[in-house]
């Protein structure tokens, strides 16, 4: 198996999964095997990747003499040290060249846009090759690789190198796990706001729960954020399993206090991709889908509804894909298929070809027949969760609340290089059935509310309470 690290992804600041220190994965280094490159496989719009490693404990500023807090703890945990990450195997200067030459030619054939997005890429090849070539060591080589693909700005074609997708390929297995105390938090002018909770992880029996508000790491305001380094205070946050991290917290409402929280493993599961409840004193289900970057996602959706229906039928279906980040189109497709009976949702069109892009028949959820859908979208929502937005209304079965889509849903190719390396590359982009171009523009909200919904409570959101208008409406 190919040893590889997720790269830096440019993606929206607002999201960050403080669930990363270290990975568990022994891999042995990798030679050059001397064949063809495989052909790409199936197109995809990507999710967004995981956060980098940590950086060094910063200095500290002392925070503000209003919070006397309590002091709280998790339970201690046995330390276990982290698998160090494999060695890049070494490559001979004439394999860069081979490697650098294979990239550049993919881009040069395949990219989406025959501009190059402004970029001269002749220039590119000028410049880029001779640093490839003389790079120091195999990581400095595909440093250049991944700043050669960076240069096209377009925000989802991507070099990973061959320990980038061994991790990738570990991630999807859920063979791959990481230290850190198990929270998504969204930034906040105050500080940081939790949004979800690993099931049973460190945060959880610390007592945190979503929406409490992470004032300070250490006695450093979390804003501090120049003070934490390149990683921010979530490098500082994240750290070895069995070490401690002290927080300083305010719940809604409350008094800030410390929680002194004990690092722990979180298995790749700990933040399920899917989630459906039944909204309380109504007969409404809300389903959120966090991602379409799971094989097989339509079966847990599927799984979560009848749990859902099991007990009494439902009169309306809210789907929350305001911080889905894309992923799968052939999982957005499928998962769109459990609430439409076919059709098309437009085309896919790259320079020299066009797929249709058509919802499966033969899927849909019986008990969800004629019960009323609205999706929930906002500029976090992101390539395939934005196709799924825009083909359920062009098939007429649901309405759409929130802000517009972030527009961006360039469909990728994956290239499989023969050093292990990958090449996602943006070779397609999305038409509706009438002609327009998602691309730039975004899902338009058919009821546009523009609130930092994140802050409130479920029942609170203003968002949910304009869906749940939406549904009267319609019953």
């Amino acid at each position: 198996m190919a040893c590889m690290i997720l790269p830096v992804q440019k993606i929206h600041k607002k999201v960050v999964a403080l669930v990363l220190a270290g990975m568990l994965a022994a891999c042995s280094p990798l030679g050059l095997p001397d064949m063809p490159a495989p052909p790409p496989t199936q197109a995809l719009v990507l999710a967004p990747t995981l956060a980098p490693a940590p950086s060094a404990t910063p200095s500290q500023t002392p925070l503000p003499p209003t919070a006397i807090p309590t002091v709280t703890s998790t339970p201690t945990a046995t330390a276990v040290p982290l698998t160090p990450t494999a060695t890049l195997a070494p490559l001979a200067a004439t394999d860069r060249e081979r490697i650098f030459d294979q990239v550049w030619t993919l881009v040069r054939d395949r990219y989406l846009y025959r501009d190059y997005r402004g970029v001269d890429w002749q220039a590119a090849r000028e410049t880029y090759r001779p640093r490839a070539r003389a790079a120091a060591s195999p990581e400095a080589f595909y440093q250049v690789m991944g700043e050669l693909i960076e240069l096209l700005g377009d925000d989802h074609s991507r070099f990973e190198s061959p320990r980038m997708v061994a991790e990738q390929e570990l991630r999807e297995s859920g063979e791959l796990s990481y230290a850190g105390i198990g929270v998504n938090v969204r930034d906040d002018p105050a500080g940081g706001l939790i949004t979800r909770l690993a099931r049973g992880g460190p945060a959880e029996q610390a007592g945190l729960r979503s929406r409490d508000l992470i004032l300070a790491v250490g006695s450093t305001p979390f804003t501090d954020t120049a003070v934490f380094g390149p990683d921010g205070p979530n490098g500082v946050i994240r750290g070895a399993p069995g070490s401690t991290v002290q927080l300083t917290v305010r719940s809604p409402g409350g008094a800030p206090r410390v929680v002194l929280i004990t690092r722990q493993m979180i298995p790749s599961d700990a933040f399920p991709p899917v989630v459906a409840q039944r909204l309380p004193d109504t007969q409404t289900g809300l389903l959120e889908i966090d991602t379409f970057d799971r094989q097989g996602l339509e079966q847990l959706v599927r799984d979560q509804l009848d749990l859902l229906l099991k007990d009494r039928p439902l009169d309306g279906l809210i789907i929350d894909l305001r911080d889905n980040q894309g992923g799968f189109v052939s999982s957005m497709l499928n998962t769109l298929g459990l609430f439409v009976d076919g059709g098309s949702i437009g085309v896919t069109r790259g320079r020299d070809a066009r797929q249709k892009q058509e919802i499966p028949k033969g899927q849909t959820i019986p008990a969800l027949d004629g019960v009323p859908i609205v999706v929930l979208i906002g500029d976090q929502t992101v390539s395939a969760a934005e196709m799924f937005a825009a083909g359920i209304r062009v098939r007429a079965r649901a309405r759409i609340v929130g802000v517009p889509s972030a527009g961006n849903t360039e469909n990728l190719l994956v290239h499989n290089l023969p050093d292990g390396s990958r090449l996602w590359l943006a070779e397609y982009a999305y038409y509706l059935p009438d002609g327009s171009l998602l691309e730039g523009h975004g899902v338009q909200p058919d009821r546009e509310l523009d609130v930092q919904w994140w802050r409130f409570d479920l029942l609170d959101d203003p968002q949910v309470q304009a869906a749940l208008s939406e549904l009267r409406v319609k019953n």
